[in-house]
């Protein structure tokens, strides 16, 4: 079993952590598209082409699946069928059916990036499923540089979180979905901020939805390729405190 990812940086390897404990045997190349990042402030048509291009990469590594660790890039790829030989998973879909199965009040948050909110795809796919379902959603900007940044434990991370968080319990949501790869980084400090709230996480939704699909009993444990598409310092920094490894043996660049 040969698994291929891509985001933006460094939130999709909170995806691919989880992808690791479901499937611990299972080959995994990552990509992340660090000389174009953030694709949270991207139009549809560029997230699209820069989405293309990202499978193309990874079906070139002969990658049995591919998983799209952004919430940004997954938006425009919900109802496309943008590769027809390799399955294509998204972190929406997934994470949207566990919201609905965990709210008790069907009053349903989302955080996400500005380009993931404007797209309206989690309230048109939540109330797809579930009409009677209030979802808010709220845009976060600044996390995902704050998150690049390595400041996710600075006080400025917790101002800024607490005025995001302001409108959705405001509007009395029980549930908030994480729609961003990179906000599972923040996850502790957003609990702490709103214990009351049960949280989504996609990643582990994600991760789960490919487990009712796949096998990897059968495989030989498989070292993991990860590819950037410009030196990223700060990734590697980021990439061994989420996977808990020494990873510069990994890193490769494309054209390298």
């Amino acid at each position: 079993m040969h698994i291929g990812l891509f985001d933006s940086g460094v939130g999709g390897l909170t995806v691919l952590k989880e992808l690791v404990k479901e499937f611990p045997k299972a080959k995994f190349t990552y990509l992340g598209d660090t000389a174009r990042l953030p694709y949270g402030n991207k139009a549809p048509e560029t997230l699209e082409k820069y989405s293309l291009e990202n499978m193309e990469f990874l079906a070139s590594k002969k990658v049995d699946a591919i998983v799209v660790a952004c919430h940004s890039a997954s938006s425009v790829c919900l109802e496309m069928n943008l590769f027809k030989k390799i399955p294509v998973f998204n972190v929406i879909s997934p994470s949207c059916k566990e919201a609905l199965e965990t709210s008790k009040s069907k009053k349903i948050g989302v955080m996400a990036t500005k380009a993931t909110i404007r797209s309206q795809v989690y309230p048109s796919y939540i109330n797809q499923l579930d009409p009677s379902a209030q979802v808010i959603g709220q845009e976060c900007p600044l996390l995902v540089p704050l998150v690049e940044e390595e400041l996710s434990d600075d006080e400025i991370t917790e101002i800024i979180l607490k005025r995001y968080l302001k409108p959705l319990q405001a509007g009395s949501v029980d549930t908030i979905l994480l729609g961003c790869t990179h906000y599972p980084i923040l996850k502790d400090s957003i609990s702490s901020l709103c214990p009351d709230i049960t949280l989504i996480d996609p990643a582990r939704s994600v991760a789960l939805k490919l487990r009712e699909l796949f096998d990897d009993s059968k495989d030989e444990e498989s070292p993991m390729d990860i590819f950037l598409t410009d030196h990223s310092p700060h990734f590697i920094t980021h990439a061994q405190s989420i996977l808990g490894e020494n990873l510069k043996h990994l890193i490769h660049y494309p054209n390298s």
